[in-house]
């Protein structure tokens, strides 16, 4: 049977949260909650949107605040033949009620100076109250490994005495699972942004990452039943309890005696790998370097943005606590890699009156050139295509007060079956946004804005000799609340 080493994989909660590519979060603001598109941003979040756009700021002091409130569902179906029951569905909750954005602008002439924090990255923590199928899968595989292991101690038992003392007869399982994880990714950022004329706007910056996952979790109290015949000197019928303790009984019956050693050092075995516990650090750092153009054709009436965003290379060190290390799992010093792909954000901005403001954009993920494995070798095919991200938003002033908004935004996926499993799957998405815009004085704006993401269903389908296949489907729903405050000075 496979080990239950593998189980605390599925306690990775990396990814992003929303918005963005695998990896990558991209909902910044809640500007951007109640638009859906700010690639062309020209206000105080093109901190992190359009750098070389916040030459079009007033002169003076600009700053933004912002958090977000974020639920997220997560449901997974599998019909594994050995499951309990067929299919099982699997209920990932995940939260994350502070999820901050923070913007500082300094302009002055034809320059300016900003800084910006925000979780690039992850966001979150993740809890499975009845765990996952990667995790169940390996507790219902004893039914079958035992029964493949103690069939041929049955054989021998009735060519000896003609006598069937059904060892093999094991025919449930059960255990406790439990896991929780977080992962968060902060980004420290900061731009230079110059105007070289009327027309174009530069900006060179760079972000600095830093990476934190972490896991609790165990793996106990697993148990097996079984129906063994109730044989002279045989194990009690009906059995239930440890699968350890099951071959130990065999073992002193005069049928298991002669294979004795064997079944105690395989009970010994199964003792370990039914009781698991991690709780592990892991954690790093890396550098982005951020280029942008913002080019305005059309004067205040249009504007054109693009920023690249190179590769981050990220290698993540573990820490085991208390030689908590998932059973082998974990190894502590030991590192892996978590780099984030390059992206690049197009989009166009157009005010046709002075009321309305239309903004449209696309975010590109080099998801070819990054390995999604945890190594840099490229050699495992998980990316058939590049991830993108696309994003339109209208914006109409029923005063000078009061602005309502609105948008949409869809992503499509370019990750093949190699990529999908219980522990990370990327999902095709439709994002609908909207909500208000408030200018208190001249000093002060508020931005309020809600989101609702639904996600395109997906399934996998892995073959099991002599079994039916596999299917096991994914399906997830987000929502977010978001809440801003913009100061001017």
């Amino acid at each position: 049977m496979k080990k239950f080493l593998t189980l605390f994989s599925a306690l990775l909660v990396t990814g992003s949260l929303l918005a963005g590519g695998l990896v990558t979060n991209t909902n910044h603001s809640a500007y951007m909650v109640r638009m859906l598109s700010r690639q062309a941003s020209t206000g105080v979040d093109a901190v992190y949107y359009n750098p070389a756009g916040l030459t079009s700021l007033a002169d003076g002091f600009h700053f933004s605040l912002n958090n977000q409130i974020i639920g997220q569902t997560k449901t997974i179906t599998n019909n594994y033949y050995f499951l309990t029951e067929k299919p099982t569905e699997y209920i990932g909750t995940v939260s994350a009620p502070v999820f901050p954005g923070v913007y500082a602008v300094y302009k002055t002439g034809k320059l300016a100076f900003s800084a910006g924090f925000n979780p690039i990255g992850g966001g979150g923590g993740a809890e499975y109250a009845t765990g996952l199928p990667s995790f169940e899968k390996q507790i219902a595989n004893l039914v079958p490994g035992l029964q493949t292991q103690l069939a041929p101690l049955d054989q021998g038992v009735i060519d000896a005495t003609t006598l069937d003392p059904t060892f093999r007869n094991v025919t449930g399982y059960d255990g406790t699972i439990f896991f929780e994880g977080s992962s968060i990714y902060f980004g420290y950022q900061a731009n230079v942004s110059y105007e070289i004329n009327d027309f174009i706007s530069v900006a060179l910056g760079g972000r600095y990452v830093t990476a934190k996952n972490t896991y609790q979790g165990y793996v106990n109290n697993v148990t097996i039943t079984a129906s063994p015949a109730a044989l002279p000197g045989s194990v009690p019928a009906p059995y239930s309890g440890s699968p350890g303790n099951y071959l130990r009984a065999i073992a002193q019956t005069p049928y298991g005696a002669t294979q004795a050693t064997s079944l105690n050092a395989t009970a010994a075995a199964l003792d370990v790998m039914t009781n698991i516990e991690a709780d592990v650090v892991e954690e790093g750092s890396g550098f982005t370097p951020i280029v942008s153009v913002n080019i305005t054709p059309g004067g205040d009436m249009f504007n054109i943005s693009l920023k690249y965003e190179f590769k981050t290379t990220l290698d993540l060190t573990t820490t085991v606590i208390d030689g908590k290390d998932g059973g082998g799992m974990f190894e502590d010093g030991g590192t892996k890699v978590a780099d984030m792909p390059a992206v690049l954000s197009a989009g166009v901005g157009i005010r046709p009156m002075g009321k309305l403001y239309i903004a449209a954009g696309m975010n590109y993920y080099f998801d070819k050139n990054n390995d999604y494995d945890g190594s840099r070798d490229l050699e495992v095919a998980m990316i058939d295509k590049n991830f993108y991200e696309y994003s339109v938003g209208v914006e109409y002033a029923l005063t000078k007060m009061i602005k309502l908004s609105a948008g949409y935004s869809g992503t499509q996926t370019g990750v093949n079956d190699t990529y999908q499993s219980d522990l990370r799957y990327s999902l095709n998405t439709s994002t609908f946004g909207g909500g208000i815009g408030l200018t208190l004085s001249p000093m002060i704006d508020i931005n309020l804005g809600g989101m609702w993401t639904m996600y395109q269903d997906g399934s996998k389908s892995t073959p099991v000799t002599g079994l039916p296949d596999t299917i096991e489907t994914y399906d997830t729903e987000t929502w977010v609340v978001g809440i801003g405050v913009d100061l001017h000075f």
